[in-house]
């Protein structure tokens, strides 16, 4: 079994995220437990999109433009199952932003 190292990204802040953060509070997707998957642009990317869809994607709503959103505590899984097919370096994974202040 390979070691992968994971790289948590912080999320976009508010301003930034912009339609995006209107999908994620609408969603409730500020929830820790929750982070945003991508796939680099490159060769296969839809293939391997498409891979960290079927497999590890949360019910339901599931994606936020191009990012998909996974159970956190399933970072690992993402990351090792990219690493086995050799891609663990067109993985990124951003965590959710806080919810917002009332």
């Amino acid at each position: 079994m390979t070691d992968t190292a994971i790289e948590f990204w912080t999320a976009h802040p508010k301003a930034r995220l912009g339609e995006r953060w209107v999908a994620l509070r609408r969603h409730g997707l500020f929830d820790p437990d929750w982070c945003l998957a991508k796939v680099t642009d490159g060769r296969g990317r839809r293939q391997l999109d498409q891979l960290l869809r079927d497999e590890f994607a949360r019910p339901g709503f599931n994606s936020v433009f191009e990012y998909t959103v996974v159970a956190k505590e399933d970072a690992g899984g993402v990351a090792q199952r990219f690493a086995e097919i050799g891609h663990a370096d067109r993985l990124i994974l951003r965590l959710l932003p806080e919810a917002p202040r009332v």
